[in-house]
Order: C-alpha cells, then sequence, then structure tokens
C-alpha cells in the first residue's frame, strides 16, 4: 500500500514537472508569427543616420552627441512572447531596457538618448514590425513623444531601428534610423 502511494506520488511529481517544464519554454520562446531579435546584434555605424539632430532636440550635450554617434555598440536581444529584453554596451555605456510587449502604457523614468522617459508603451503592428512608443521630457523642459520602431530585413540578419521625435509645440519631427547586424 505505502509502495503504491509512494510510486503514485512519484508519478504525479513527475508529470507536473514535464508540463511546468513544458510551459516555463512555451512561455520564453517567442511568437513564431513574428519577428524574432533574439541574439546579439553590432550597430553599423557607416550604414546608420547620425543621432545628433535628435539628440540635439532632446538637449544632449555636445560630448554627449559625439560619444553617441563613434561608440562602438553591440545589443543582446532577448524575446519571449510577452517580454524584450535589450542590454546595450558600449565602452562606458551600458543601457538595459524590459519592454513588455502587451501594448499597455506603463509608467518609466529611463533615461533615453537625454531625455527622460515618463511611460512607454510596446506593441507589434501587423505582426511584423514592434513599435515602442514614450512620451519623454527633454532635458529643456519640453514634452514630446519619441518612437522606435524595429524590424528585420535580410532574412532576419539585419535589424532596422527608426527613431522619431515629435516635441509638442514644434512644427517638425526629427527621424534618424540604425542598421544593426546579427553576430553568427
Amino acid at each position: 500500500m505505502m509502495r503504491r502511494f509512494l510510486f503514485t506520488s512519484l508519478a504525479s511529481l513527475s508529470c507536473l514537472g514535464v508540463f511546468s517544464l513544458h510551459q516555463r519554454l512555451a512561455a520564453s520562446t517567442p511568437d513564431p508569427t513574428k519577428p524574432n531579435f533574439n541574439g546579439i546584434w553590432t550597430l553599423d555605424r557607416k550604414s546608420s543616420s547620425s543621432l545628433d539632430p535628435l539628440m540635439k532636440d532632446i538637449g544632449a550635450g555636445y560630448l554627449e552627441r559625439k560619444y553617441a554617434n563613434s561608440a562602438a555598440l553591440k545589443a543582446t536581444f532577448r524575446q519571449t512572447d510577452q517580454v524584450l529584453t535589450v542590454a546595450t554596451r558600449g565602452f562606458g555605456f551600458a543601457l538595459d531596457e524590459s519592454l513588455e510587449l502587451d501594448g499597455r502604457t506603463r509608467p518609466s523614468n529611463q533615461e533615453l538618448l537625454g531625455a527622460t522617459s515618463l511611460n512607454v508603451r510596446t506593441a507589434w503592428t501587423n505582426n511584423r514590425e514592434l513599435v515602442e512608443t514614450r512620451q519623454i521630457k527633454t532635458r529643456h523642459g519640453k514634452d514630446g513623444q519619441l518612437t522606435i520602431k524595429r524590424n528585420l530585413i535580410n532574412e532576419g540578419k539585419t535589424m532596422v531601428v527608426a527613431f522619431t521625435l515629435k516635441l509638442n509645440m514644434q512644427p517638425h519631427e526629427v527621424s534618424v534610423r540604425q542598421l544593426w547586424h546579427k553576430q553568427a
């Protein structure tokens, strides 16, 4: 009787372990119908636009702008169905972001390109492009919106990141584009 109880308990625990492992693996993999950004990416400075006009409007200083346009950057992307985690690194630079992909607006206080993000919303557009929208405050106290769009080209080997800044009470938008190449 005791042996049967132990065997049943062990079998139940084994099943529970297998099912919970399957659920963890399912939760940790990206949706196959959407682009998969997982991997290590390197910024292609020669093919990318300068961040200078965007950062100038935000109020970043001269040295910050020059550094932003010369630093060799690598980014590690970890994507699940619910979250995209980005760890960007360069000499003397580190930026870690965790973006929830459910389309809800969340508070934020992250410093980004010289502005302070007040909130962030990240959502897929047509399951092809990931759009991150941030309400920001510049160093000069201006409010605005920074939109960052990410999509893959070249059979997933190149990521296009497009930044668009629209400050309230200003008639123009500033847009820049970066190309990142996936490391093998």
